[in-house]
């Protein structure tokens, strides 16, 4: 197997089926972002910071169910502002199904990392009213008006869209 086909596996995810009680198993637990080699894109703070879970395991022969939560605290960038601000990750409703276990360990590493993934945004903004920076100058407008006269560096002729008009009016190469 190479290096990059190696399947990601932590102690704590590996489910032993043979003996999980009748009534399943409540875990509980923190596993750092970076165990589940997951790293923040420049866009998220996750150095020392984990992933909270709460899971019930249960086994109905011959599959196993993992129901449960998922959560985190971490640090990230708003996409308008380029700031820092506390961001809450959850994942209210993790469910996975196992089928024909039978007594088999279960591996939900990378179902739990799959949910981690999913559970970032696309965008993420620091406040519903934030100004964002000034496309001149840079200056944050959270923190001040700049000066600069961004009105007139859009208007219809200087536009990057201006040509979209004559693009549809064009033939066909």
């Amino acid at each position: 197997m190479e290096e990059s086909e190696q399947k990601l596996t932590i102690p704590q995810l590996v489910i032993q089926v043979a003996e999980l009680p009748d009534a399943g198993i409540d875990v509980e637990g923190t596993i750092p972002f970076a165990d589940l080699e997951l790293d923040g894109d420049g866009r998220f703070d996750l150095e020392g910071v984990g992933i909270r879970y709460r899971l019930h395991v249960a086994q109905v022969k011959p599959d196993v169910y993992v129901t449960g939560t998922l959560e985190a605290d971490i640090q990230a960038m708003c996409d308008r502002c380029t700031e820092w601000a506390p961001l809450h990750l959850s994942e209210p409703e993790v469910f996975h199904c196992y089928e024909d276990v039978n007594d088999e360990p279960v591996d939900i590493t990378e179902d739990i990392r799959e949910d981690v993934v999913l559970m970032f945004p696309d965008s993420f903004h620091c406040s519903e009213s934030c100004k964002g920076i000034c496309p001149i100058c840079g200056q944050n407008l959270n923190e001040g008006e700049c000066g600069c006269d961004r009105t007139s560096t859009w208007d219809e002729e200087e536009s990057p869209w201006a040509a979209l008009p004559d693009l549809e009016d064009s033939p066909e190469k």
